[in-house]
C-alpha cells in the first residue's frame, strides 16, 4: 500500500504549482505519483490556491479537502483516439495537453495517455538531460566506500573509506583515506582540501549527510551548526543537493567511482601479489597519491581536451586566500545536565551551575575547550580533558549539599577543630588517628556543637575530656548537656561515667597456692 503523503510534501507540491512546475517536473523532482500531484492540482484550482496573489491554504483545511474526496478507479481504452492522438505527437503537443483534451471524453490519467503515446504511436528516444556548467570555484564532496583494510596500529580490520573534493571545472580533487565518516572527519577533511588547493572556493556541493545538513529539504536545508560555522570560517555557501538527488553532483560521484575501478581495484591486485588478501592500511594512501601524480591528475579529459592539472592552473586565480589560522573544528551535540550537576561530553564530565540540573543544554567543543549553553546564554566553559572519564570542575559551579561534601576531608575538619581552640584540635586529631574505625562523622559532629554551645564552651568541653582521657564525641555532648564545662578539672567525672577502673580483690586472690592454706599444712 501507497505511503500517505504528509502535509509537508502536499504543501511542497502545491509551492511547485505556484511557481508554474509541470505535473512531470514535480514527478522527476520529489518522486510523487502523478496521480497524486493532478488531484491536488485539480483541488486547488477549485479552491483558487494557485492565484499569484493568495497564500497557501491551513494544514487542517488541505488535510480535509485532499483526503475526504474520493477518486475514481473506472478508465476507458485509448484506441479510438488513436487517430487524433497521432495528430497530437505530430504537432509536438505536450502529453499534459493531450489528457487535458481528452479527460471530458474518455476517462484516464495523464500517465495513461503518456504510456499509450509512447508505445503504440511514437517511438521511445533517450531521456534529455541538461549539462552542468563547469564554474569555477565549486567543489563537491562525498565519501565513498572502498573496503576492509588491516590496521597495523589498531591491529584489527577496518573499512576504508575514501573522501573526494572535486573542483567542478578543473577536475582537481582533493583525496584521502579515512576510517569513519563522523562529522569531525568531514570538517576536517575540507580543511586539507583548501590547505591542498592553496585557496578557498566560493560554493561547496554536498549531499545530505548529518555532518552537512542536518534536516534536507527542497527551499530551506537546516545546517549542521558545526558545519555552518566552518562555512562562516573559510567565508564560502554551501548549496547542498535536493533530497534524492546526487546526480546534482555527478562530479564527485564519477570520480568515486573513478578512484574505487581504477586506483582501488588495481592497489588491491598489487596487494594479492604481496600475499596480502587484506590489504594493508599503510600502504593505501601512499599509493593514492602515486596514481594522482602519474594517472589521475595527468590524464586528458574526455570532451575537453586537457587535463586535470592544466586547467586548474586557470581555476586556481578564481579561489580566495586562505585565513591567517586554520579553523578549529568546534562540533555541537546535545545533552542534559546530570544531578550531580554535569554534562556527560566525550567520556568525560564536566560541572555546570548546579541551578541547571535537569535541563537540556548545547555543548560546543573544540580541541582545546568546551562551552556549554543552555537557551543561548553561556552557562559554563571549561578546557578539554586531558583524559577519558575525568572530572573536569569549577568550584564555582557547586552547590551548598556538594561543596560541603566535599569539603568533608580530613585536613578541613582539623582546620575547622583548630578555629575552635587547640583542645578541640587535639581531640579531633586523636580521633582521627583512631584505628580501624573512621570518625570523622564524630569531628563532624563536635564542630557542628559549637553553632549550639558556642566555641568557648566546646573548648572547654574538649579540655576537660582530655584531662579524664574521654576523646569521644559522645563524651563531649554530655559534658555540654550537664554543664559540666563550668567546673574546674579536678572535679569528679562520675557524673557523665566512669573512664578509670580498679581490680575489685586484692593481688594474689587467684592464686593456686594462698597463704592461708600454707599455713593450714
Amino acid at each position: 500500500m501507497a505511503r500517505e503523503k504528509t502535509i509537508m510534501e502536499m504543501r511542497d507540491i502545491l509551492s511547485r504549482l505556484k511557481l508554474g512546475h509541470g505535473i512531470k517536473q514535480i514527478f522527476r523532482d520529489t518522486g510523487t505519483h502523478r496521480n497524486v500531484i493532478r488531484k491536488l492540482k485539480k483541488i486547488a484550482v477549485k479552491k483558487g490556491w494557485l492565484a499569484p496573489d493568495s497564500s497557501l491554504p491551513p494544514e487542517k483545511e488541505l488535510y480535509e479537502e485532499y483526503y475526504g474526496m474520493k477518486g475514481k478507479s473506472s478508465t476507458h481504452p485509448l484506441e479510438p483516439f488513436r487517430t487524433l492522438l497521432e495528430e497530437y505527437v505530430e504537432a509536438g503537443i505536450s502529453y499534459v495537453v493531450m489528457h487535458q483534451n481528452l479527460r471530458d471524453r474518455v476517462f484516464c490519467s495523464e500517465s495513461t495517455v503518456r504510456r499509450f503515446v509512447q508505445t503504440r504511436i511514437e517511438n521511445t528516444r533517450p531521456k534529455e538531460i541538461v549539462r552542468r556548467r563547469r564554474e569555477f570555484g565549486v567543489m563537491e564532496v562525498d565519501f565513498g566506500r572502498l573496503g576492509v583494510v588491516y590496521d597495523h596500529r589498531e591491529r584489527r580490520n577496518r573499512i576504508a573509506y575514501v573522501f573526494s573534493a572535486r573542483l567542478r571545472y578543473s577536475g582537481k580533487a582533493y583525496r584521502d583515506i579515512v576510517f569513519d565518516q563522523r562529522q569531525e572527519t568531514f570538517w576536517g577533511c575540507h580543511i586539507r582540501a583548501f590547505d591542498y588547493f592553496g585557496g578557498v572556493v566560493a560554493r561547496a556541493v554536498p549531499d545530505n549527510t548529518k555532518a552537512a545538513v542536518i534536516a534536507a529539504s527542497f527551499y530551506d536545508p537546516l545546517l549542521n551548526r558545526g558545519y555552518h560555522d566552518l562555512a562562516e570560517y573559510y567565508g564560502f555557501l554551501v548549496d547542498p543537493c535536493k533530497p534524492y538527488h546526487p546526480q546534482h553532483k555527478g562530479g564527485v560521484e564519477s570520480d568515486i567511482k573513478y578512484v574505487k575501478n581504477n586506483f582501488y581495484a588495481a592497489f588491491r591486485l598489487r596487494q594479492k601479489e604481496m600475499g596480502r588478501d587484506i590489504p594493508c592500511a599503510d600502504d593505501i594512501l601512499p599509493a593514492l597519491r602515486q596514481w594522482e601524480r602519474t594517472i589521475a591528475d595527468v590524464r586528458v579529459i574526455k570532451g575537453i581536451g586537457s587535463t586535470p592539472d592544466e586547467l586548474f592552473v586557470q581555476e586556481s586565480a578564481s579561489l580566495k586566500p586562505l585565513p591567517g589560522d586554520r579553523f578549529d573544528i568546534v562540533s555541537w551535540s546535545k545533552g542534559t545536565v546530570r544531578p550531580d550537576g554535569r554534562v556527560h561530553f566525550d567520556r568525560s564530565r564536566y560541572s555546570v551551575p548546579d541551578r541547571y540540573i535537569g535541563k537540556d543544554v548545547l555543548v560546543a567543543s573544540d580541541t582545546r575547550r568546551i562551552r556549554v549553553f543552555c537557551d543561548l546564554e553561556l552557562i559554563a566553559s571549561h578546557r578539554r580533558a586531558s583524559r577519558p572519564h575525568q572530572d573536569v570542575d569549577n568550584p564555582d559551579h557547586l552547590g551548598a549539599r556538594a561543596r560541603a561534601y566535599l569539603e568533608h576531608t580530613r585536613d578541613t575538619l582539623l582546620a575547622r577543630a583548630q578555629c575552635i581552640g587547640d583542645a578541640a584540635h587535639e581531640l579531633s586529631r586523636l580521633l582521627l588517628n583512631e584505628r580501624p574505625v573512621a570518625r570523622e562523622r564524630s569531628v563532624h559532629g563536635i564542630i557542628t556543637l559549637a553553632v549550639k554551645y558556642g566555641q568557648p564552651r566546646v573548648e572547654a568541653a574538649c579540655r576537660r575530656a582530655l584531662n579524664f582521657d574521654a576523646p569521644r564525641y559522645d563524651a563531649v555532648k554530655r559534658i555540654l548537656e550537664k554543664n559540666l564545662d563550668t567546673l574546674g578539672a579536678s572535679h569528679p567525672a562520675d557524673s557523665h561515667g566512669q573512664r578509670l577502673f580498679a581490680f575489685a580483690r586484692v593481688s594474689g586472690y587467684f592464686n593456686t597456692h594462698s597463704p592461708a592454706e600454707e599455713h593450714h599444712e
